[in-house]
C-alpha cells in the first residue's frame, strides 16, 4: 500500500501534463481555423459595422460646400477606391486633387485610373466646377491619368503640365493626342519652374530634376521618381503633392533645399507606400497634416511616422472626401466626409472637422 501511494503523485502530474498539452494543442487548432491570431492589415474595413449594421455618418455636402471657399485657398482629396483592370493587371485607384484659388481658380493634379471618373464626377460637379484651368499629370501611369479623356471631354481645360516622359502606353498617348489635337497648351515642368494659380498663389516645381525625364525609354515603366513635385504656397500656407517619388528623390530634395521645402500640408508620396514617406522626408517637412490617397492604408509605419511626428494624418479610404481651406495665415480649417473606424494613426474627430494653427 505504501509503494502504490507514492505513484499517486506521479500519476497525477503525468495526468495534468497530458491535459495541458491538450489544451494547448486545441487553442493552436482553433487559432488556425478561425484567424484569431492577431495580425497586421492594411485592408480598409467595411463601411457598416457587423456589429448593429451602424451606418457611416457622411459629412459631403459640408466637404464640398463652396459658400466659403472665395478668399481661400481651398484643397479637395478627392475620393475614389474602385481598381481596374488593364490588360490583365491591376490599376489601383490613384490620386486626384483639386485646388481652388481665393479667386476661383481651378487646377487639378491628377484623375485617378480609369474607373475613377465615374466616382470624382459628381464631386466636381458639388463644386460647381465647370473648367479646369490648370491640369498636371504628375507623371504617366494610369493611376494617375486614367481618367483624362473622360475629364478632359466633360471639362474644358486651359494648360496641361506634364514631367516630360514620353511613355508608350495607351493611356498616356491617347491623353497626349486629345491635348495637342485640342490646342491645349502642353507645358513640361522640371526643377526650378514656377508659375501661379490665379493672382495669389504660387507654385514652384522641384522635381524632377532638369534633363531627367528626357532621355528615359518610352518603354521604361518605371516612372515614379520622375514625378513632379510641387509646393503649393498662398501667403503663410503651404501644400507639398509629388506624385509617386520614391525615398532617393525625397533625399535628395531634403538634402538639397532643406527648410525651403517645408510644408504644413503634404499629401503623401506614393499614396503613402514604405517605397517613399522615409524618415527623413516626413522629419524635414514637419507637416502639421498629412493625406494618403488610396484604396487601404498602405503602410502602416508610414501612418504612424507621420502621426508620431505630430502631423493630422487622412487617408480616404477611411476618411472619404477631405477639404482643407487657409485664409493664407498658416491655419488650416480641415473637414472630412467620414468619421474613420480605424484609429491607431489618430483619434477622429466627432464631427470630422479639424482646426490646425
Amino acid at each position: 500500500m505504501k509503494k502504490q501511494n507514492r505513484l499517486y503523485p506521479v500519476l497525477l502530474g503525468i495526468l495534468l501534463m497530458l491535459a495541458l498539452t491538450l489544451a494547448a494543442c486545441q487553442k493552436q487548432v482553433s487559432e488556425e481555423t478561425t484567424g484569431s491570431t492577431p495580425t497586421e492589415t492594411t485592408e480598409a474595413p467595411s463601411q457598416t459595422q457587423e456589429a448593429g449594421k451602424t451606418e457611416k455618418k457622411d459629412f459631403f455636402d459640408k466637404v464640398f460646400d463652396t459658400s466659403e471657399d472665395a478668399g481661400r485657398l481651398t484643397v479637395r482629396y478627392l475620393y475614389t477606391s474602385t481598381a481596374f483592370m488593364m490588360n490583365g493587371e491591376r490599376v489601383q485607384c490613384g490620386d486626384a486633387v483639386v485646388y481652388k484659388s481665393p479667386e476661383g481658380k481651378i487646377m487639378m493634379v491628377d484623375c485617378g485610373n480609369p474607373a475613377g471618373f465615374d466616382e470624382f464626377d459628381p464631386q466636381l460637379q458639388a463644386m460647381g466646377i465647370e473648367k479646369i484651368d490648370i491640369f498636371v499629370m504628375s507623371h504617366p501611369h494610369a493611376d494617375h491619368i486614367g481618367s483624362f479623356l473622360k475629364l478632359a471631354e466633360k471639362y474644358p481645360i486651359g494648360t496641361v503640365y506634364y514631367n516630360g516622359h514620353e511613355y508608350a502606353s495607351n493611356t498616356y498617348q491617347n491623353a497626349k493626342a486629345y491635348v495637342l489635337e485640342h490646342n491645349i497648351p502642353f507645358i513640361l515642368l522640371k526643377e526650378g519652374d514656377s508659375f501661379k494659380l490665379g493672382e495669389s498663389v504660387e507654385v514652384t516645381v522641384y522635381n524632377p530634376e532638369k534633363g531627367q525625364t528626357d532621355d528615359v525609354s518610352a518603354s521604361y515603366a518605371d516612372a515614379n521618381n520622375g514625378s513632379i513635385a510641387m509646393r503649393v504656397v498662398y501667403g503663410d500656407s503651404s501644400f507639398w503633392t509629388a506624385g509617386d517619388i520614391y525615398a532617393l528623390a525625397e533625399e535628395r530634395l531634403i538634402e538639397t533645399y532643406g527648410d525651403a521645402i517645408h510644408c504644413d500640408i503634404v499629401k503623401m508620396n506614393h499614396h503613402g507606400n514604405s517605397t517613399s514617406n522615409g524618415k527623413k522626408f516626413v522629419e524635414g517637412m514637419k507637416p502639421k497634416a498629412a493625406i494618403g490617397l488610396y484604396e487601404v492604408i498602405a503602410d502602416k509605419t508610414v501612418a504612424l511616422r507621420y502621426s508620431v511626428k505630430g502631423a493630422l494624418t487622412f487617408y480616404n479610404c477611411q476618411d472619404g472626401a477631405i477639404r482643407i481651406a487657409t485664409n493664407g495665415d498658416g491655419k488650416y480649417d480641415i473637414q472630412t466626409q467620414w468619421i474613420r473606424e480605424i484609429d491607431y494613426y489618430g483619434k477622429p474627430s466627432a464631427d470630422g472637422h479639424y482646426t490646425l494653427e
